[in-house]
């Protein structure tokens, strides 16, 4: 395991950890966590990453810009899509051109906007891919809401146990969370994507919103609702760990041989 920084074109500097076992075989999982999460989501992508190691890839988790331990930024889905692009970038760099990008609700937004060329398929746990409506006063203080009113931005404060202390939001976040289109993320897509949904899904609009637009994914691509898991509860995660390794196995075998870095 190493830990990594990755620069971006606009001199953000992104905090990543790579693990790189001894029988890898030449091909990378790259995590991109939800809003205002980190490269841990709760202990899942850690779990996730593991298994995905035991099938003989390597894995890249990092810190979106304004979140976890990388540089300070406004969080946005712009910067996001940078960052996320830059990662892979930077792995492809490394020899890595065979990558599997798995992404978690917030973060699928940002996978779906950023396509980044490196990467072969997708698996999307939890995405948004529509519209969502907000009561912004039920999340935010009328402190916070004056802030973003008369200065286009405010802190949230970061209760993890990372040494966070905030993120900073902007009117433009606000957009990024509510306002997204299904044919926009989900058409002409190069590749077949792989979407989980679990119990906790299934009383949202996000399931019925990608089952809506199903017909506009790519062909091969497939919507798994476990019903009977609940993925936030890592003693819970086999049905999702066995998707997502198996498609991964299935759309980016991974190969035999160490990258060679270009």
């Amino acid at each position: 395991m190493t830990e990594v920084e990755i620069t971006t074109p606009r001199g953000v500097r992104l905090s990543a950890t790579l693990t790189e076992p001894v029988d890898a075989r030449g091909a990378v999982v790259v995590f991109a966590h939800s809003f205002l999460g980190d490269r841990h989501s709760g202990g899942r992508f850690d779990k996730l990453a593991g298994a995905y190691r035991a099938a003989g890839y390597s894995t890249l988790r990092f810190d979106f810009s304004g979140c976890g331990l990388s540089d300070d930024d406004s969080v946005t889905i712009a910067h996001q899509v940078e960052d996320l692009r830059s990662v892979c970038a930077w792995l492809a760099d490394r020899g890595y051109q065979r990558q599997v990008l798995h992404a978690h609700s917030f973060g699928a937004v940002t996978a779906l906007r950023a396509r980044p060329p490196q990467v072969n398929t997708m698996v999307l746990t939890s995405p948004i891919t529509g519209p969502m409506l907000f009561d912004w006063s039920q999340i935010f203080s009328p402190e916070q809401l004056d802030e973003l009113e008369k200065h286009g931005a405010t802190r949230i404060p970061d209760d993890s146990d990372g040494p966070r202390e905030w993120f900073v939001i902007t009117r433009e976040t606000l957009a990024d969370l509510s306002l997204n289109d299904p044919v926009d993320l989900l058409s002409e897509l190069p590749y077949p994507v792989l979407i989980v949904f679990d119990a906790d899904d299934v009383e949202l609009d996000i399931v019925s919103q990608a089952q809506e637009n199903f017909a506009i994914m790519p062909d091969g691509s497939r919507i798994h609702v476990a019903h009977e898991c609940y993925f936030s509860d890592l003693e819970q995660t086999d049905t999702l760990i066995e998707l997502s390794t198996r498609w991964a196995t299935n759309k980016v075998p991974a190969r035999i041989g160490k990258p060679a870095a270009s």
